[in-house]
């Protein structure tokens, strides 16, 4: 599926989610001014009409009721907006949701932190914050955030417990789908829209609770002055707020139906494993709480998840979700009907001692060769691994996963030694790792560098950092990206003066020999936004200026990127034209090569700052051009490829790793650097 149209997708129903939001409120503020009108008699009487008619026309009551619902519902989403800008995290904690510590040598929840780094790895998304809802007992899941750099994920506890390591992989895949896909942005957004519609249901309790009080109060005096008016207000208000919860129903039905069953097919190409997510689905069926949530904000939030959160009398006809038979059906279609009875997992003794890593876990799915499909799935090609050799084209497999992928991530990850993995776990290890990743070998440089450690990081970080460095460079640069990714939940609870004491260090680690290299440029910016106090995340989900307007940030990057893969002025000369052709000729001719030494980390990364809220087409234009710069020389190396990822990722554009890291385009078979 194409990745840039599976974005207009999500667009185009965002549009359709304003246009059903304002006919709901539109339909709600006519439902409640009809409401006032019969029930608090204020309707002038008609000339000539009969004693006890009303006239439904009154200008002044409808300007009024229509003012007051806007204020209450425009209020309440814009509360619930605000309270969710901190994106996914800020969604599952809503929810219950309890995040896990990196560190956590706890079995199940070691293999859900694995689980999920291999498909960020592989996915070329920023390992995603993981929670885990442990108030609940239905098996579920859902993905929240306003782009790849907030996103989280959480699973029941239910889940955890129940759902083997396949299943648990076929159902992160479903919600990486949906990461991937632009859906959870639209989801978050849902939530805001939705809260300000359920509002009326908690104004018209609160009605009828005062008019209960002060009318037992003016009953007990012997006067009644208009209470029984107010109460019947509030129920009616409380029956228009439970049809706003219908009208929330639709919306959400409208949204998220056609979404999961794309979602469900994702996770078999990306896993090539049926079994795994129909497993997970028929535990559904067989489980006594089913995929049912027990958070009272469930309600506002049953589009974000796996399955059907919320049952009730209309469950069936305003779903969020398809039916499981359904579902199950699709991915399996030799299915016989039956659904399985949850259990606990066991997992054994070396997978324990492992962590939660599967002992059989040679490749995707536990260790089984990648399953054919059963059938074919519109919209997705049957490709196994990235596409390399003389057909390079980098920018083709953004959005996409697939068993390829996720063997190729879990290579990677292997051959990381595990004092490393270890260390990106906590916050003053992931600092380590990083100056690790910059550190040189030997000479002038290295005794620079541990200098700049030293003065800003203290000799605590440069002794570990020394410990690691031997293990990162064994890694090989194809590591150095996702090492970096494995750091950034660590970095979440890094307190905000060694998150500046960091940031800090990197200018001085990376200019220590007059030199800016290709990889540079992508950690320095990926770090800074994911360190506390860096740019907030939700910033990204807002459109900026088109190219057209952005044109000399495109030069500096552009510039950036010819330098760091050029061995002289003419090649990067060249380079620099080939990609700013792609802009059209008319705006090529406005730009030129910028020389190395204008190139300092922090202009580089203002302008990828500012380049990160193009729009869609915008930014698949940039990356287009900026894949043509990498290749004009007909040869790709890790470092080139890595910096293509690491900008693509910075633009909200996830991409995964070459299967065969370091590739000459005008070679078949060219040996990796």
């Amino acid at each position: 599926m194409d990745f840039f149209e599976a974005q207009g997708r999500a667009r185009s129903l965002s549009h359709r989610l304003v246009l059903l939001f304002g006919l709901a409120v539109t339909l709600m503020i006519v439902g409640v001014y009809l409401t006032a009108v019969v029930v608090l008699g204020v309707g002038a009487a008609q000339q000539g009409a009969e004693p006890g008619t009303v006239d439904l026309y009154n200008p002044g009551l409808f300007a009024l009721v229509a003012a007051g619902m806007l204020l209450v519902i425009g209020g309440g989403s814009a509360f619930r907006t605000a309270q969710l800008r901190r994106g996914g995290p800020a969604v599952a904690e809503l929810l219950g949701g309890r995040r896990l510590d990196p560190e956590s040598r706890d079995p199940l929840e070691r293999r859900l932190l694995n689980v999920v780094e291999e498909m960020a790895i592989a996915s070329g998304i920023p390992v995603p914050a993981v929670y885990v809802m442990d108030g609940e007992e239905g098996i579920n899941a859902f993905a929240a955030g306003h782009t790849i750099h907030d996103a989280a994920v959480a699973v029941t506890r239910g889940g955890l417990e129940t759902l083997t390591r396949d299943e648990l992989q076929g159902v992160m895949a479903h919600e990486f789908s949906h990461i991937m896909n632009g859906d959870m942005r639209l989801n978050v957004r849902l939530m805001g829209v939705l809260f300000g519609i359920l509002l009326l249901t908690v104004v018209g309790r609160g009605i009828l609770r005062g008019g209960y009080m002060s009318g037992g109060r003016r009953r007990s005096s012997g006067k009644d002055s208009g209470g029984s008016q107010i109460m019947l207000l509030g129920i009616a208000l409380v029956m228009l707020g439970y049809l706003g919860v219908l009208f929330g129903r639709l919306i959400q039905a409208a949204v998220s139906r056609q979404r999961e069953f794309l979602a469900d097919a994702a996770a078999v190409q990306f896993t090539r494993n049926p079994d795994g997510i129909s497993g997970a689905l028929r535990k559904i069926g067989g489980a006594v709480d089913g995929s049912r949530l027990q958070n009272h904000h469930a309600q506002e939030a049953g589009h974000l998840f796996f399955s059907e959160g919320v049952r009730g009398a209309f469950a069936r006809s305003f779903a969020t979700h398809p039916p499981l038979e359904t579902r199950i059906k699709r991915v399996n279609p030799a299915w016989d009907g039956t659904y399985l009875e949850p259990k606990p997992v066991r997992l054994a003794g070396e997978e324990r001692r492992a962590g939660g890593k599967d002992a059989t876990a040679g490749g995707p799915g536990g260790g089984r060769a990648p399953f054919p499909l059963p059938f074919p799935i519109p919209g997705f090609p049957d490709g196994g691994s990235a596409v390399t050799g003389p057909a390079f084209g980098a920018l083709a497999t953004a959005g996409t996963l697939n068993a390829g992928h996720l063997a190729r991530a879990r290579s990677l990850l292997e051959g990381i030694p595990e004092n490393v993995r270890a260390a990106t776990r906590s916050p003053e290890g992931a600092v380590s790792v990083v100056v690790a990743l910059l550190l040189h070998e030997e000479g002038d440089v290295r005794t620079r560098q541990e200098h700049a450690v030293e003065s800003s990081l203290g000799k605590e970080t440069l002794k570990r950092a020394h410990g690691l460095a031997g293990a990162v460079r064994a890694a090989g640069p194809a590591a150095r990206l996702p090492l970096l990714e494995l750091c950034l939940p660590s970095f979440r609870s890094l307190p905000e003066d060694r998150a500046e004491a960091l940031a800090a260090a990197v200018g001085p680690l990376t200019r220590a020999d007059g030199k800016v290299h290709a990889f540079d440029f992508a950690l320095y910016h990926l770090l800074r936004r994911a360190l506390p106090g860096g740019p907030d995340a939700a910033s990204g989900a807002r459109v900026g200026p088109g190219l057209s307007r952005r044109r000399g940030e495109a030069e500096t990057l552009l510039s950036a990127v010819a330098w760091a893969g050029s061995s002289d002025a003419e090649s990067a000369e060249a380079a620099f034209v080939a990609g700013a052709r792609h802009f059209g000729a008319s705006a090529a001719a406005t730009v030129s090569l910028q020389p190395p030494a204008s190139l300092d980390l922090e202009r580089v990364d203002e302008a990828l700052g500012r380049l990160e809220t193009l729009p869609p087409g915008d930014r698949r234009k940039l990356l287009q051009a900026l894949e043509r710069t990498v290749v004009a020389d007909r040869a790709v190396t890790v470092e080139e490829h890595e910096l293509l990822r690491a900008v693509a990722e910075a633009l909200d554009i996830p991409m995964p790793p070459l299967d065969v890291p370091g590739t000459a385009l005008d070679a078949p078979s060219a040996s990796p650097e």
